[in-house]
């Protein structure tokens, strides 16, 4: 199990190579006209952002993709594969861990990719149950990569009030953002010793670097066995054009696909997917997003971060608790660099307080849907059981837990401080989804809530299950823990498990439901997501595992399903 399983192993993680940066990094438009030696070495400038909006790719390839779940529980392993479908441009790319309940920042770090280049990582539990990431690939990474090596999951964001065991299971579950901060140009605009030049006959000292040979990228300059020059990007807040075009950068293009697989070895099974991809529309190039892998501020105003991102923790504006007020303390959280991009970081659009507020809300309805349907198995002659997961990547941008509401879990989840939302309406789109202010907003304090693990929770409105044959009852399913008949979204991540109350399909421990009764033994079901006419923003798939009993002894006999959700979309 080499690179096409083994995954990162990160010496130094978030913020911890140690590099001063003396300027604020931001987000860079460009302004040239194309890519080329001349505009790149004489003006000092990138080819200018020409995207006007964003959907999902429909064919998997995009500028950002959605691992909508990784599980590292029960013996589960989650494998990633991400691809650089460019064979002309290498890929700045930001990879980012969140945890399941919250969507906590759990680790992330930069990735360096040649054309054609495939990323693989592996997750998987430690001795101590923290979640680790491995690898043997040898694609540059910063922080820099240990080969073979373990590195644990960071746990500075997850609540401080929460035990050891606690934070180690939250490091377990979540999903993965990756995100094509720039494109590393291939065009020969540099002479031998490294600068730039309109008449140069080399590619740049970062594509040379980044560029595999012999099947492993150098990660630094020729004749020097030092990273400086990679961690050097990396660390480096690019405030101006010129500075980012003639190191080797350009504004970003698509390209990026990826997979995923959980497996478990001792029970013999595997599921798999392919990543959701978001595509820039309108045109090929996005803004240069690029911000230093560093543990610093990262901006010089509180207020500058509203410009930055959509994530309530982090804004001074158009953010309120769920009792519909001011909240106590603006930002609840203080924005470092590593935070960003995040995905309401302005790819399409100048930098302003509205504008990640706009893409966010540009996110939720690229990914919205009014119903989700799928089949279950709980057939006992094969042992078969059934997970469903529902995965919210873009909620986090509407509502966020904020653990500073107290000092214990009661006292925080009690609080009107923990639950805040983000006004996504005040950027300029009517159909709000989260705002609690907003006149009959589908979605709004009253309807959401906290369970008793610290997970915020949405509410499905109702379900209806069949089994294979047309049937179907007046039976109200019960799901539990709690005391709702309908379906509860808690968690970024949440997993639905088919009468299983023990160790389900995927072990699933930080956000799941079980369904007791008002089910079939083998069936399909549907969710309604329609939220008054709004939808939901979900991804998700039904795990089915099951046995054969006719096996041998000594032959694997166990085997894995994945079927992804199918989705009524609410009509754009």
């Amino acid at each position: 199990m080499r690179k096409n399983v083994m995954a990162l192993s990160i010496a130094a993680m978030i913020g911890g190579l140690g590099f001063a940066s003396s300027a604020l990094a931001g987000v860079i438009a460009g302004t040239g006209a194309a890519v080329d030696a001349a505009t790149i070495a004489t003006d000092g400038k990138m080819a200018a952002r020409n995207a006007t909006g964003l959907a999902v790719a429909e064919g998997g390839v995009g500028h950002a993709l959605v691992v909508p779940y990784y599980n590292a529980q029960n013996g589960n392993m989650t494998v990633l594969h991400v691809t650089n479908t460019d064979q002309t441009n290498g890929k700045l790319v930001k990879v980012r861990f969140r945890s399941a309940s919250n969507s906590d920042d759990v680790l992330d770090f930069q990735v360096f990719m040649s054309p054609g280049d495939v990323w693989t990582a592996a997750v998987m539990a430690g001795a101590d149950g923290v979640a680790n990431i491995v690898t043997a690939d040898n694609t540059c990474t910063v922080p820099a990569l240990t080969k073979n090596v373990a590195q644990p999951f960071v746990q500075t964001r997850l609540p401080s009030y929460a035990d050891a065991a606690t934070k180690a299971n939250l490091t377990r579950e979540g999903y993965v953002e990756i995100f094509n901060m720039a494109d590393i140009t291939n065009v020969t605009a540099w002479t031998a010793d490294g600068t730039a030049s309109a008449t140069g006959t080399v590619r740049s000292p970062l594509f040379t670097a980044t560029k595999h040979v012999n099947g492993v990228a150098p990660c630094s300059v020729a004749g020097s066995a030092a990273r400086t020059l990679i961690d050097t990007v990396a660390t480096t807040s690019f405030t101006d054009e010129a500075t980012a075009a003639r190191r080797g950068l350009q504004t970003p293009t698509s390209g990026l696909m990826g997979d995923w697989y959980i497996i478990n070895v001792p029970q013999t099974t595997t599921f798999a997917g392919a990543a959701t991809a978001i595509q820039l529309t309108g045109g090929a190039r996005g803004n240069f997003v690029h911000f230093p892998q560093l543990d610093t501020a990262a901006v010089a105003a509180t207020a500058d971060a509203n410009t930055l991102t959509a994530d309530p923790l982090f804004r001074t504006t158009q953010v309120v608790t769920n009792a519909n007020a001011a909240p106590t303390t603006v930002p609840a959280l203080a924005l470092l660099n590593f935070d960003l991009p995040d995905m309401s970081t302005p790819f399409y659009a100048a930098p302003a307080a509205a504008a990640p507020l706009a893409q966010a809300q540009a996110l939720q309805a690229a990914l919205r849907v009014n119903s989700v349907t799928n089949q279950y198995a709980n057939d006992a002659s094969i042992a078969a059981k059934t997970d469903w997961t529902f995965s919210m990547p873009t909620r986090r941008y509407n509502v966020a837990a904020n653990y500073a509401a107290g000092t214990t879990l009661a006292a925080a989840t009690a609080s009107n401080q923990y639950r805040l939302f983000s006004d996504l309406g005040a950027g300029g789109h009517a159909d709000d989804m989260f705002y609690p202010a907003q006149a009959g907003a589908p979605i709004e304090a009253g309807n959401t809530s906290v369970d008793a693990n610290g997970n915020i929770c949405v509410r499905a409105d109702s379900q209806r299950f069949f089994d294979r044959e047309e049937t179907t009852g007046s039976t109200v399913p019960v799901f539990s823990p709690g005391t709702s008949t309908s379906v509860q979204f808690c968690g970024e991540v949440s997993v639905l498990a088919f009468r299983d109350t023990g160790t389900s399909v995927l072990g699933a421990s930080v956000a799941r439901r079980t369904v007791t009764t008002g089910t079939y033994e083998n069936g399909w079901g549907v969710l309604d997501t329609s939220n008054g006419t709004k939808g939901l923003p979900i991804l998700g798939a039904s795990f089915i595992k099951l046995e054969n009993p006719q096996a041998s002894a000594g032959k694997a006999g166990t085997y894995g399903i994945t079927w992804p959700h199918r989705f009524v979309r609410v009509a754009p």
